[in-house]
């Protein structure tokens, strides 16, 4: 994956917990967002904590956003690859191309345990992220954007000419695919690491397969527009110099949660001045994808003839 190594201004967004009080009224959580004025929303969330699935809380509340982009911080590690690769689809497709996934890598005893396996740690973690990345992404191209047909007349919904297998096998699983989901709006959902996620993720993911960073800021919860201005500000100057542009600057504020409504007319403010400054991106149009905000280019996809899926296959 290649990414452009001077990105335009980093899409705020603001870390929101998957708790269900929070997410109990959606459509007042989605109106206090988009008044937030931001550039997007990371949803994050733990199990173990009692809390929702991120990508499932991320797209019960796509339909009550329309401009802000809905990325979802998951484990990419104690997963069915297939499955997390269709269920970030799913979002793409309910948010209109709006999705993203912040990559998680978890590798506690818990964790593992819950889903059977034993936990991972050092190079063993580190292939296995990269791994669910590059599979998660076969999948979301193992459909051509002409795929569906929909011809009533001959009750063909799909030509089988125009998917292919994903046929991916590494040390730990494997997935045959193609996608059971149609390829969603951006093609290739982006792929972003957060400054919190990035050394357990590991180096392979972060420099060679994502998309690009987020960079975490913690902000006071009763902090004022020029306290986050002053945090994000002082975030993005103080990077290395041989650090890459982020691509999303990710608030990370616990008074959100307490007031919504309050939190989001000072986050407003913080926003509009940071966008004056042009240390962030402008603020998205409704229909604007994710990939647009970060200035990704939309993929083709190339079938391979070999991996066709409308050709018999014996194993």
């Amino acid at each position: 994956m290649t990414v452009d190594p001077t990105p335009t201004a980093p899409v705020l967004a603001l870390d929101v917990r998957a708790d269900p009080g929070l997410v109990a009224d959606l459509a007042a959580l989605g109106r206090a967002l988009e008044a937030a004025r931001l550039g997007g929303v990371v949803v994050s969330g733990d199990a173990e904590r009692g809390e929702l699935h991120p990508v499932l809380a991320a797209a019960a509340l796509a339909p009550h956003t329309h401009a802000i982009a809905l990325l979802a911080r998951t484990d990419a590690v104690d997963v069915e690859p297939f499955h997390l690769a269709t269920q970030l689809m799913s979002l793409d497709h309910v948010s209109l191309g709006r999705a993203g996934w912040l990559v998680e890598a978890r590798s506690d005893e818990a964790a593992a345990a819950a889903v059977g396996r034993e936990a991972l740690s050092g190079a063993d973690l580190e292939r296995e992220v990269a791994d669910v990345v590059r599979t998660a992404r076969l999948v979301w191209d193992s459909w051509a954007d002409d795929a569906v047909v929909r011809d009533v007349e001959r009750g063909v919904y799909m030509d089988a000419s125009r998917l292919q297998y994903v046929d991916a096998s590494t040390a730990t699983f494997s997935v045959r695919g193609p996608s059971i989901t149609p390829r969603s709006p951006q093609g290739l959902v982006p792929v972003l690491v957060a400054d919190e996620d990035a050394a357990a993720v590991g180096g392979t993911t972060v420099r060679d397969l994502a998309d690009g960073r987020a960079r975490d800021v913690e902000i006071d919860p009763t902090a004022d527009a020029s306290a986050i201005v002053a945090a994000v500000r002082a975030a993005l100057e103080g990077a290395r110099d041989d650090e890459p542009a982020p691509r999303l600057v990710r608030l990370l504020e616990a008074g959100f949660a307490a007031d919504p409504e309050g939190r989001a007319l000072e986050l407003a403010r913080a926003a509009d001045e940071l966008r004056d400054l042009g240390l962030v991106a402008p603020a998205p149009a409704p229909g604007t994808t994710l990939r647009s905000q970060l200035s990704l280019a939309r993929p083709d996809v190339v079938i391979d003839p070999a991996r066709r899926a409308d050709r018999a296959r014996t194993a």
